[in-house]
């Protein structure tokens, strides 16, 4: 089986936005939902909402910016992005499972006039030369065998000048990974690199790298997230699987890094 059907695969699940709804306490009233009333379980990354939230900051936008999300997953992101800074966005996932979710949870907080999606992998976009003003890319990258070429067709995609904002967990030490991890459940489809990598293959794709930042010290000091509210997406096993993250982060082998980049 090819990697992307793997990952792919990994994603899958059937009625996801139900799932999301009725845990939101949103299920039957067909109302307006709002949009943070779903980060406790779209947020599929470490640092959930407060994580998305510096990132945009990082990435400056304002409702006349334009914003590619390159592996939106369920759509979080996207739609914090529209519903704090009122700019449009198209967020891109490799798993239509997901993507479907999207679509329905876009529409319960009445975003779908600024936000769509659309099933594609980070190295084939299916957007338009220099169509985008920003990017951004959260906990994707682990997916990715091969990230100069994802970050080679983001560089096609984003504007000269534009900002490309990656949160991604990174290597950053010597040690077994121990599986399974969020993004995998072995090292088949997992493909860490160090921050140093990063840098290298995105000033290869044809972007000056800003800043490359160790986020362990703010996500340290942050309230702590109820794992459980995540399961509602991935089930039980989801609980297992931030343990092990949680564990090689403080081994020191992994670190959630934010890396920013100018096309």
């Amino acid at each position: 089986m090819a990697t992307s059907d793997r990952v792919r695969e990994h994603y899958a699940g059937s009625d996801i936005a139900a799932r999301i709804l009725t845990a939101a306490g949103a299920a039957d009233d067909g109302g307006t939902v709002p949009v943070d009333a779903l980060a406790p379980f779209d947020e599929l990354h470490a640092g959930g909402l407060a994580t998305t939230l510096y990132l945009l900051n990082v990435l400056e936008l304002d409702a006349g910016t334009s914003l590619l999300d390159v592996g939106c997953g369920l759509g979080g992101s996207s739609r914090v992005a529209a519903d704090r800074h009122g700019c449009p966005v198209t967020g891109v996932d490799l798993s239509p499972d997901f993507v479907a979710a999207a679509r329905v949870l876009t529409e319960r907080v009445a975003l779908s006039h600024l936000v769509r999606f659309e099933v594609g992998e980070a190295q084939q976009l299916p957007c338009d030369d220099a169509s985008h003003d920003r990017a951004a890319m959260i906990h994707v990258g682990m997916n990715l065998p091969d990230k100069a070429a994802a970050f080679a067709d983001v560089h096609r995609v984003v504007r000269p000048g534009g900002l490309f904002g990656l949160h991604d967990q990174m290597r950053v030490g010597p040690g077994d990974l121990p599986y399974p991890q969020p993004w995998a459940v072995d090292d088949e489809t997992s493909f860490l690199e160090s921050p140093s990598s990063y840098a290298d293959a995105l000033t290869a794709a044809g972007f000056e790298v800003l800043s490359v930042e160790d986020r362990r010290p703010a996500l340290a000091a942050a309230p702590g997230e109820p794992t459980e509210d995540r399961a509602v997406v991935f089930g039980p096993v989801f609980v297992e699987r931030v343990t092990n993250m949680m564990a090689a982060t403080r081994a020191g082998i992994l670190a959630p890094v934010v890396v920013l980049a100018r096309a």
